[in-house]
């Protein structure tokens, strides 16, 4: 056992690629952060894009030895990781569910395994990611804050199978991708999932209470029916379970997420292609917690999609790419909880009566523009319309933006553009957990409309170091937070009435500076931003001005590389993040008696209901900075068939305590826990389960 221990203390990552003709995505396993470019005439696009090839994800340095896309854009400016080792995205200021991910043009509703340790995309599976934080081009909508555009691998035809084999501490992984005899056929196939045993080995010498289970599957193929025609199926499954124990109390986390895709393009002409996919996504999520001798408590989540999509190509008129589409999408939204008063024989079962179904649709138009050599534009309009309980609503939004210069020159960029959102998710104010609510639009709650302006430069200085300089002002109208005394829903018949619709307002500036020539690289990026909430009815706060959950004042990252000679590379990162704000429940100046989920004293552990209202200062404490440094090197030796790499890490290396689970906990009067002063008074408690975490990988390509 004592070896088995200092196994998991040290873990071991192994992969074994099997090629038959080696290729640059072969050997970029470099042991590094992932240094962001852009594609030839990037600096034509919008405001706020950037583009990440799938080299520079397998690149970077992760936990445990797995690459993770959505860590790699966490280290892009403007863009916040929430709590350290999380893997959700907070994009200027916006929440995780005003993300739009589209995993090739279908989108998929995922929130990471593990809690968000790592993002449920195998690099194998990845050919390219792009990410659009500032003026959207008018093809995409229903999220406010980003688009994040997941391409995955698609073998050239001709092209021998490719095995790759991974075994590390936290899963197994297998990926396979080839062509069917013939080569009209290509496909691919990627899967992971959790070893039991080690990990209920880490978190007992973590000494965490707890187990976890994750796996997920990727499956592709697509062919040519002839010249002109094209078509794709595709298959997506990411399931996760999470138990915690502590002081006789059991909660349980597990949610899931599938998505099963048909794709038909064909090329009519030249200058005219189409595209037409039809998809199934969903999502879903169950929260329970039981005390030892009572009944299991539980709220559910859920949201199922039935997707429609067309998009028309044309680039007939010189100087022109027109897009044309339309998009029609399914909703329906199923939130269940199932509480127990604590009053013998009243047990009372809110079940799926309150399931609702919302119809969205929408057409756009725009026109990608090149006017001159150094001038480029992307117009468009977007045209949503979203129905449910009877009532239709028609938002346009308008999006406009321009880029003058080169993508190796000095450019600018400038942009517009309006977004509206249709799905709400309703979040905690006093503790973070996934016990995220997702609810729709309805006749009385109406849908986020956030407007964005921003402006940026960039420019070449001495020594091979670009730099760029953007700004933003986003605001955003029909943003849902509990109201005061309320923190999470305990009956769906009357929800509405425990939520409040507000305003939000972001703004900020963001720097990047990359030096990609010598020996040395690397580059470095700071964001100053503040991010605000304000529900004008007096609900919450008092009417007044309060920061939102996740504003991050300050925030960077710095990385360095160094190419060491014999095939030896070394890198470090170090990243930086200002605490997010958390509401504590107060009575006259005091810490007040609540209730709140992983609470062990008895008291309802997933409602507030009944307990002493919360604050009317709404953000009053702040969680303390996130910050880390990451060690990396690597070795690269050609053998006889392909190549060896071996790399060495060490993740959070000045072992900072950086919160991961975070809520308050209430002191009990009647149990007599703790001193006397200690009754009835709340305290925040922390969870950190990723201290200092040496790793060991070795690759062999053949």
């Amino acid at each position: 056992m004592k070896n088995l221990k200092a196994h998991l203390i040290i873990p071991v990552f192994f992969t074994i690629t099997v090629s038959n003709a080696q290729t640059a995505a072969d050997t970029s396993l470099v042991i590094r952060e992932a240094v962001v470019s852009a594609k030839k005439g990037e600096a034509s696009g919008g405001t706020g894009s950037f583009v990440v090839p799938a080299g520079m994800v397998k690149g970077s340095l992760a936990l445990l030895g797995e690459a993770d896309v959505l860590k790699t854009i966490q280290l892009l400016p403007g863009i916040q990781a929430g709590n350290e080792g999380l893997s959700g995205i907070y994009v200027r200021g916006g929440g995780s569910d005003e993300n739009l991910i589209l995993l090739d043009g279908v989108p998929v509703h995922c929130q990471g395994h593990l809690l968000g340790l790592l993002s449920p995309f195998q690099s194998e599976m990845l050919e390219e990611v792009t990410i659009h934080k500032g003026a959207f081009p008018a093809r995409y909508g229903g999220r406010a804050s980003s688009v994040l555009e997941i391409r995955t691998v698609q073998p050239q035809s001709g092209s021998r199978t490719r095995v790759c084999l991974g075994a590390g501490t936290l899963s197994d992984k297998l990926h396979l991708e080839g062509n069917s005899p013939g080569g009209r056929i290509s496909w691919s196939v990627s899967g992971r999932g959790t070893h039991t045993l080690l990990m209920d080995g880490i978190l007992k010498v973590f000494k965490i209470p707890a187990n976890l289970y994750f796996h997920d599957l990727h499956a592709k193929a697509s062919g040519h029916f002839s010249d002109k025609n094209s078509f794709s199926v595709s298959f997506f499954d990411s399931k996760d379970k999470i138990y915690y124990k502590e002081d006789g109390q059991t909660t349980d986390f597990s949610w899931g997420t599938r998505m099963v895709a048909a794709g038909w393009k064909r090329g009519w002409s030249p200058d005219l292609s189409s595209e037409i996919i039809l998809a199934t996504s969903g999502y879903c999520l169950d929260t329970g917690s039981k005390m030892a001798g009572s009944r299991r408590e539980a709220l559910r989540t859920g949201l199922e999609d039935l997707i429609a999509k067309a998009d028309l190509l044309y680039s007939g008129i010189r100087g022109h790419d027109v897009r044309y589409g339309m998009e029609a999408i399914r909703h329906v939204f199923r939130p269940e909880a199932d509480f127990d008063n604590g009053v013998a024989g009243q047990v009372r079962d809110l079940n799926p009566a309150s399931h609702e179904t919302g119809y969205e649709a929408a057409i756009y138009m725009e026109d990608r523009i090149k006017a001159t050599n150094w001038l480029t534009l992307n117009t468009g309009l977007r045209l949503t319309a979203f129905s449910a309980q009877g009532k239709t609503r028609i938002c346009p939004e308008p999006r406009v933006s321009f880029t003058t210069g080169k993508a190796t020159g000095p450019s600018v960029k400038i942009g517009y553009s309006r977004v509206s959102q249709h799905i709400h998710q309703l979040s905690s104010p006093v503790a973070i957990l996934p016990v995220d609510m997702i609810v729709p639009v309805t006749k009385s709650i109406g849908p986020e409309i956030s407007d964005q302006v921003s402006a940026g430069i960039s420019l070449n200085a001495p020594k091979g170091i670009r730099i760029s300089i953007e700004a933003y002002w986003k605001k955003t109208e029909g943003v849902l937070e509990y109201k005061d005394g309320i923190d999470f829903i305990d009956n769906f018949d009357t929800w509405e009435e425990d939520v409040a619709s507000g305003t939000s307002r972001s703004r900020g500036i963001e720097f990047h500076a990359r030096k990609s020539e010598g020996k040395t690289t690397g580059w470095i990026g700071y964001t100053l931003s503040k991010s605000e909430r304000r529900f004008a009815g007096g609900e919450i706060s008092g009417g007044e001005w309060f920061p939102s959950r996740h504003d991050c004042r300050h925030s960077g990252t710095a990385v360095i590389e160094r190419k060491l000679g014999h095939g030896w590379e070394a890198g470090a990162t170090w990243t930086y993040s200002t605490g997010g704000a958390l509401t504590i429940p107060e009575k006259d100046g005091s810490m007040a008696r609540g209730s709140t989920p992983l609470t062990n004293h008895g008291s309802t552990p997933l409602t507030n209901r009944g307990s002493t209202p919360l604050t009317n200062r709404r953000g009053n404490y702040r969680l303390p900075p996130s910050h880390r440094l990451d060690l990396g090197m690597t070795n690269h030796k050609s053998k006889r068939r392909g190549e060896r790499i071996w790399s060495l890490g060490v993740y959070n290396a000045y072992n900072r305590k950086n919160p991961n689970l975070v809520f308050p906990v209430t002191g009990d009067e009647d149990e007599g826990s703790g001193p006397p002063d200690n009754a009835g008074k709340v305290t925040v408690k922390k969870i950190s389960f990723l201290p200092v975490i040496p790793s060991v990988g070795y690759t062999r390509v053949f």
